[in-house]
């Protein structure tokens, strides 16, 4: 037996490094289909190895957390990666993921794109103020490419945004010998096309593991939806420091007299734009029942 990490996932085959010239070809045992576990990048595994080069996953470790869609394990840190340029990233979508993120233990970086196009210091102000690590990068001039590689050391992070706002090319800058697949950006419809069709896990010279994921739809939240709905509030980093402080109990922080949160956007302590993100998902949370989990 041998241990080993997921590197790559597909067509039924998992990929394990055990630390070998070349990564483990391997299937899953019965007992996981059995037991409705499936393995996914970036799970420890211990395997055994059937003829040279191939093997079986004959466990998978316990997780620190793990997603659906993106189907990876033990994810450090989510690499958002937004644009002010063509496709321009709607900061809904960086809330929606960061939320997730929260809930799965993941800190969250927003990697501020395609700068020589675009400035985005608006953008990185706004999430900065917000308690993020922000970093403003160009994979073309390569601004902010080793303030990135910095913040990817020693952790696994999962590099996820709009289709076109950069993921491939930014891995590419960074590890040029990826020569990862970078889609071209339709003018005339705003946005990328997908170029990333599975999960893979890279690793990096600056010390660290990056997974190159599809754009934020593959960012799939239904199976938490009620779990969101109970903790919607506490996702939010800049709510913390009020949560509690409100005058009455179970304050939904969307409208009440006496809310902290409210006061705090009105002092611009919070951003308007974070809270009407907020309000909106607190809004399509609504319909969500425990009894339909």
């Amino acid at each position: 037996m041998a241990r080993g990490r997921i590197q790559k996932a597909l067509s039924g085959f998992y990929y394990v490094d055990t630390g070998g010239s070349e990564p483990l070809r391997c299937r899953a045992r019965g007992k996981f289909r059995q037991d409705g576990l499936s393995p996914l990048v970036g799970d420890w595994v211990e395997v055994r190895e059937t003829e040279p080069g191939a093997g079986i996953v004959w466990e998978v470790e316990p997780r620190r957390n793990d997603f659906v869609r993106p189907a990876a394990a033990n994810v450090d840190q989510l690499v958002v990666v937004a644009s002010r340029a063509i496709p321009v990233t709607d900061p809904f979508l960086i809330d929606r993921v960061a939320s997730i993120a929260a809930l799965k233990g993941c800190d969250v970086v927003l990697c501020v794109n395609k700068t020589d196009l675009v400035p985005g210091g608006d953008l990185a102000e706004l999430y900065r103020r917000a308690g993020f690590t922000v970093v403003e990068t160009s994979a073309v001039t390569g601004e902010g490419l080793e303030e990135l590689k910095k913040v990817l050391a020693g952790k696994l992070s999962a590099f996820t945004g709009n289709s076109g706002a950069g993921k491939s090319s930014l891995l590419n800058a960074i590890e040029p010998g990826f020569s990862l697949q970078v889609g071209e950006v339709s003018q005339r419809l705003g946005r990328g096309r997908h170029t990333t069709r599975h999960v893979e896990l890279h690793r990096l010279s600056c010390g660290g593991e990056a997974i190159d994921t599809p754009g934020f739809g593959a960012f799939d939240a239904q199976e938490l939806q009620l779990e969101l709905k109970e903790r919607l509030p506490e996702t939010f980093l800049e709510f913390r420091p009020y949560l509690g402080e409100c005058r009455f109990v179970g304050c939904s922080h969307t409208k009440e007299k006496g809310c902290a949160v409210l006061a705090a956007v009105r002092a611009g302590e919070i951003a308007g734009s974070r809270h009407e993100s907020y309000v909106r998902m607190y809004r399509e949370l609504q319909h969500v029942n425990a009894w339909e989990k």
